[in-house]
């Protein structure tokens, strides 16, 4: 995974949106500008960029202090950790210290956690300084980011477009330059959507090896503590914190940071990440147009060949088929979810249920009985079986993320191939392998038709997420980074 040059300046601002994370932290490392100074930057940028994007929703007012103790701490000849000096944004379903996180809704429009996300609080103990909380959908449930509290997030390629949901302000951060990486969530496409949207990079990690204390929704403790990720709930089991960054390089030091049980998330597992993947050697690969139920636009499907042709040229062998078992996949996470229906919700929202948004009443039905979790459960775990059967000869898969590149959020649904899609069943791509709970990247693989990024999903097996996260780093190597245009369409409200 290679750097690319840094410039010989002063990185200013018109790097934002061109050096990765890991570039930025070497520029602070060797002393060619100040965790303050960085600070600024992206400070300045968020004042050119919020006002269209709608993005950064809550800043943190200690980040400066955050980034002076990073300098001092530098003036002394002590580095913070890998990430020294680095501003990020987390999703605002994830608990910061200090710093209202709301998660979209006026339920928790208040709240101000005493305690950070496991994730949050590893990546400030390794250097990183908190910019603020970037938008999502309410309780991050819907495929473009808006809310009650703080409206729509647009996409920096053009302004009349989603950035994705439910991790789009994130998403909409870290590709216009706001900042230099994002923590959020996915659980049926949350990480992956936005990442394809923006044209960025992004790790789905295996369920399981990060800790998701901290993710809301729960229903906050008197006594300011963060409860226990419920071991039974199928949001825990198959979602996963994830992230955004602009290389794939950034995506492994993250994954190295963010891995390991906290000894709170009962789900999280101790499984060693070994290092990385040097070599593609032995590596065998298939690709596939769509998960078996919706149709894939072609030019998104041509992004995912010319992947596949890509990596053959690299001497990986590759076939052309679909996992037996995928076509039921995404039908299988929607029964899933729809079982556990949304409990904690359901509690936060008792007495107040007319502050919900209305897409959210269709989600807080009752809870099926066990027998019937249990039947889901067995559905998605008879679809796992197959597809790691296939797996054992395959041993990455490639697939488009979604039918269609960023949209238009305002329509209920796109044709493709003649067939009407509705806008909540675009992302079925990714649902099928969020059912899965295998370890993926996106990585964009060229343009669409309407010069928007076109990203692919690369799946690797559990645990394999450093082998996955080495196939991705070959297609970036081989298709190069994205940035998006300086201005978008949609004008200014």
């Amino acid at each position: 995974m290679n750097n690319t040059a840094l410039p010989s300046a002063v990185p200013g601002i018109e790097q934002l949106t061109s050096l990765s994370m890991t570039e930025w932290a070497r520029a602070l490392r060797e002393g060619q500008l100040t965790a303050v100074e960085c600070l600024e930057l992206h400070l300045e940028r968020i004042a050119q960029e919020n006002p269209r994007l709608n993005a950064v929703v809550t800043l943190n007012p200690r980040a400066r202090q955050e980034a002076e103790a990073a300098d001092a701490a530098a003036a002394e000849g002590r580095f913070l950790g890998p990430l020294h000096g680095v501003p990020f944004t987390v999703k605002d379903t994830l608990a910061t210290k200090g710093l209202r996180s709301t998660a979209g809704s006026p339920l928790l429009g208040d709240y101000v956690p005493e305690q950070s996300a496991t994730a949050v609080r590893r990546l400030q103990e390794a250097g990183a300084v908190l910019l603020g909380k970037a938008n999502c959908s309410e309780f991050a449930v819907e495929t473009h980011s808006r809310n009650p509290l703080f409206g729509d997030t647009w996409n920096p390629w053009d302004t009349s477009l989603t950035s994705g949901g439910s991790t789009g302000g994130d998403s909409a951060a870290v590709a216009s330059g706001m900042s230099a990486f994002g923590l959020g969530t996915d659980f049926g496409g949350s990480i992956r959507w936005p990442a394809h949207c923006t044209g960025i990079a992004s790790l789905r990690p295996t369920a399981g090896l990060v800790p998701e204390t901290g993710l809301l929704p729960y229903v906050p403790p008197a006594d300011g503590s963060i409860p226990a990720p419920n071991s039974m709930s199928a949001l825990h089991r198959l979602g996963t914190v994830a992230w955004l960054a602009r290389s794939v390089e950034d995506l492994d030091v993250l994954l190295g940071i963010l891995a390991g049980p906290d000894g709170v998330d009962p789900s999280t597992v101790p499984v060693p990440l070994g290092g990385p993947v040097e070599t593609l050697a032995g590596i065998t690969a298939a690709w596939f147009e769509d998960e078996g139920t919706h149709p894939v636009r072609n030019d998104l499907v041509a992004a995912v060949r010319s992947a596949a042709q890509a990596l053959e040229g690299l001497g990986v062998a590759v076939t052309h088929g679909r996992p037996p078992g995928l076509e039921r996949a995404a039908a299988a996470f929607v029964a899933l979810r729809t079982a556990e229906g949304m409990p904690d919700v359901v509690e936060l929202a008792t007495g107040r249920e007319d502050e919900l948004g209305g897409h959210l009443h269709g989600l807080l039905g009752a809870p099926a009985t066990v027998v019937e979790y249990r039947k889901a459960a067995a559905e998605r775990d008879a679809i796992r079986a197959q597809v790691l059967g296939f797996m054992e000869e395959h041993n990455i898969l490639l697939l488009p993320v979604a039918s269609v590149p960023a949209s238009d959020p305002r329509n209920e649904s796109l044709t493709v191939d003649g067939k009407d899609i509705p806008w909540t069943e675009l992302g079925s791509c990714c649902r099928a392998i969020s059912i899965l709970g295998f370890p993926v990247v996106v990585v964009p693989c060229g343009l669409s038709e309407e010069g928007l990024p076109a990203g692919i999903q690369v799946v690797g097996r559990p645990y394999r997420d450093r082998e996955v996260l080495a196939v991705a780093a070959a297609l970036e190597q081989a298709f190069g980074r994205l940035s998006p245009p300086p201005f978008g369409s949609r004008p200014v409200d």
